[in-house]
């Protein structure tokens, strides 16, 4: 796979808790591009279609620069992933500016020192 450029949605085969069983979902790639083409992980962001208490972005395919989403989802800013690039499936989008600048307020939000 070519290198990951920050903000691309990816498919993950997320492996479950009990490490018995795993499953296909998107994520988004936070980590930036830099770290991406000299590291063998990527850092991403699980996107769910349930909307999460806390730290969420709403996402749709209207927000992408290019690819669709199947169903209008939410990017969970506070469920943060270091992943082997071997486990991404497939690479189907690209998130437009101003929905990667309201996830990165969100990300800072979530980091801020009280």
């Amino acid at each position: 796979m070519n290198e990951l450029a920050q903000g691309s949605i990816v498919l993950v085969d997320f492996t479950y808790s009990n490490q018995a069983q795993s499953k296909v979902r998107p994520a988004f790639v936070v980590s930036n591009s830099r770290y991406n083409a000299i590291s063998r992980d990527v850092i991403v962001l699980k996107i769910t279609s349930r909307k999460p208490k806390l730290f969420a972005v709403s996402i749709t395919s209207e927000d992408l620069m290019a690819g669709s989403l199947d169903r209008p989802s939410f990017v969970q800013v506070d469920a943060i992933y270091a992943l082997e690039k071997a486990i991404i499936c497939d690479r189907i989008g690209i998130v437009r500016t101003e929905k990667m600048q309201e996830i990165q307020k969100q990300i800072s939000d979530l980091l801020a020192i009280d």
